[in-house]
């Protein structure tokens, strides 16, 4: 594993709460590593790994997003605006814009941390049980991955928006360190949701989807009229 990457401790910061049993998902976290390093996503290399390892990096990255990335984010806005002498306009914009999506960001995590991820571990289990298709057949009726869908949405690219709106800014000399930092934290940032929103699309939905449709199909055998 490639510990002298640059992206290594971007990647590892998430699994620091709860470490890794001796060896566990090595091969997955070396995958994730080149996609940071080479920028190419290819949803093959993660069409390997179990599904419960795909949503326990889902899960991982939205505690690392919400304790982690958007509060160092936030501080480093505060920081700027503290620096400058006066209350400058695109700060003050930088600053409401930011908030706004911060709580957009919060809710697309809350919605699939209560709905789509629980809804995933559902299909699991009824796979697996006589029990776990029993509750599968009381969920179907009231939320589906399709549904999941027609209610999602990217914010990618939110967060160029507000890099563009901090391209406006012109610092003084005293606070180009600051924004310099600030930057290259969004940059950062956006890159890895791109990477995440890749692996849940592409990946995981796709997962969920095929586990949905071999469900249906079973309960298509089981309906008293075949």
């Amino acid at each position: 594993m490639p510990e002298n990457s640059d992206f290594y401790p971007q990647v590892m910061q998430r699994y620091s709460t709860h470490p890794l049993q001796a060896g566990e998902h090595k091969e997955f976290i070396a995958t994730l590593l080149r996609v940071f390093e080479e920028k190419i996503f290819n949803a093959r290399e993660f069409q390997a790994f179990p599904v419960s390892l795909i949503v326990d990096y889902i899960q991982r990255t939205h505690v690392y997003y919400l304790e982690k990335k958007l509060p160092e984010i936030e501080q480093s806005i505060l920081l700027l605006s503290d620096h400058y002498e006066s209350h400058h306009p695109i700060l003050l914009a930088l600053q409401n814009f930011f908030r706004h999506y911060v709580l957009d960001l919060s809710e697309h995590i809350k919605a699939e941390e209560t709905a789509l991820l629980p809804y995933i571990g559902l299909l699991q289990e009824a796979a697996l049980s006589v029990a776990g298709f029993s509750r599968f057949l009381l969920a179907r009726g009231e939320y589906s991955v399709d549904r999941f869908l027609s209610e999602h949405h990217d914010t990618e690219d939110e967060l160029k928006d507000i890099r563009q709106t901090i391209r406006l800014y012109e610092p003084p000399t005293t606070n180009e360190s600051l924004y310099r930092i600030l930057l290259t934290q969004l940059q950062l940032f956006e890159q890895d949701l791109r990477v995440h929103a890749h692996i849940e699309e592409e990946v995981l939905i796709p997962m969920a989807q095929a586990m949905e449709k071999e469900l249906d199909t079973q309960l298509v055998t089981l309906s008293p009229s075949n």
